[in-house]
Formats: structure tokens, sequence, C-alpha cells
């Protein structure tokens, strides 16, 4: 996705475009920083950078995708995990009865 970004902004990262698209340059991804030198719309306001606006959206995206990665392995460790402990509670369950069955043995060999 930053290949892609890269290529829509001309080789300019967020921080070298300018907010606004500039009037002289409308092509120029650079834009300008300056809302007097901007490009205008009908209503006379500052028109905003299209591929600075990009780079938001890519920014927006990859976090999006990485934070899926990041919360599909916890799962895949909270699954993990939870069978570990399962089976470590059976594990202690079976020596529960082991050490308790023989007790109870004893008890009924010696008569009391």
């Amino acid at each position: 996705m930053r290949v892609h970004a890269l290529e829509a902004s001309g080789g300019l990262i967020y921080a070298q475009m300018g907010r606004f698209q500039s009037a002289a340059k409308p092509d120029d991804p650079a834009g300008t920083s300056d809302e007097a030198a901007a490009a205008k719309d009908e209503s006379g306001n500052a028109i905003s950078n299209g591929a600075r606006n990009i780079w938001i959206t890519e920014t927006a995206l990859a976090t999006g995708l990485n934070v899926s990665y990041m919360a599909q392995q916890i799962a895949i460790f909270g699954i993990v995990v939870g069978v570990a402990l399962l089976l470590t509670g059976v594990g202690l369950v079976i020596l529960a009865f082991a050490v308790f069955g023989r007790h109870d043995h004893r008890k009924q060999a010696l008569g009391t």
C-alpha cells in the first residue's frame, strides 16, 4: 500500500505535501500550505490536496490491517493457552484421583 501511495503522490510523503491544492500548479502533488495561494472551489473555500488525502487513507487502512492481524494472533494465542490450561487441569484431576484414591484403599486395607 505504501508503494502505491508513493506512486500516487509523485514520491512525496505526507509531511512533504501542503494542505491545499496549489492554484498555480493544480497537478503538483506537493500543493501548498498557504491558503491564499490555494485553488478555490465555487464557494471560495480552499481545495484540499487530494494526494495528501491518499496518504491519510493509506495510513488508516494500513493501521486497520495491522490491528486485525494482531487481533487474529492474540485470538490464536488465547486458544492455545486455553487448550494448555485445559490439559493441565485434566492432568491435575488425574493426579488428584491417583493420590486420593490410593489413600482410600490404604484405609480400607487397614480396616479404618
